[in-house]
């Protein structure tokens, strides 16, 4: 199937709302079904690893804590996804390393706002730039766009369900995926 002009059935704002992600979505995309992989790539304790539905993993958050949860599953065909559930992303461009494709997005809808990485996108151990890189453009040609932060949040989900090859959906948020724990100190800061 064409997915450089698909639409989801049901607005992606709406469901991140539905599903209490929408004051903060924090996710990757990455171009493989290994679970394991994806948390090694990201530096997750593995044997912190617990399958769970996703209102299992809002119940597992520690505000206290200072890791970041992470709940990674299988998002499509050739496809996973790792959504924060406690913390946010550290990791860098590395973590894309052997070939590896990873679209990173984040939001903050709680200040109204994209912050300044938006949708970002790594290939093998290399930022590629951020949403109009020229190898998804065909993705993104009918939404550039958008009056509010809304349709602008709608407009980057679309272009990552395009890419991956799916929407977010109720299928989706009820899959059970396995929450991970990075520590903090995984990624050192750079600055």
């Amino acid at each position: 199937m064409d997915m450089t002009r698909a639409l989801p059935t049901e607005s992606q704002w709406d469901l991140l709302d539905e599903y209490a992600l929408n004051a903060r979505f924090d996710a990757a995309w990455i171009d493989t079904e290994d679970i394991e992989e994806i948390a090694r790539r990201f530096r997750a304790d593995q044997s912190s690893g617990i399958t769970c539905d996703l209102s299992t993993a809002f119940h597992l958050i520690d505000e206290n804590g200072q890791d970041s949860l992470v709940w990674i599953g299988t998002h499509s065909p050739g496809w996973s996804v790792a959504i924060t559930m406690g913390g946010s992303f550290t990791f860098r461009e590395e973590a894309s390393a052997g070939g590896r494709l990873i679209i990173s997005y984040w939001h903050m809808a709680e200040l109204g706002e994209i912050g300044d990485e938006g949708m970002i996108y790594y290939h093998d151990g290399e930022f590629m730039g951020m949403v109009g890189v020229q190898e998804f453009q065909e993705y993104a040609r009918d939404l550039d766009t958008y009056t509010d932060f809304q349709e602008e949040v709608e407009n980057y989900l679309i272009l990552a369900g395009r890419i991956t090859g799916r929407f977010l959906d109720r299928d989706w948020f009820a899959a059970p995926r396995v929450l991970h724990r990075i520590p903090k100190d995984a990624w050192p800061r750079r600055w």
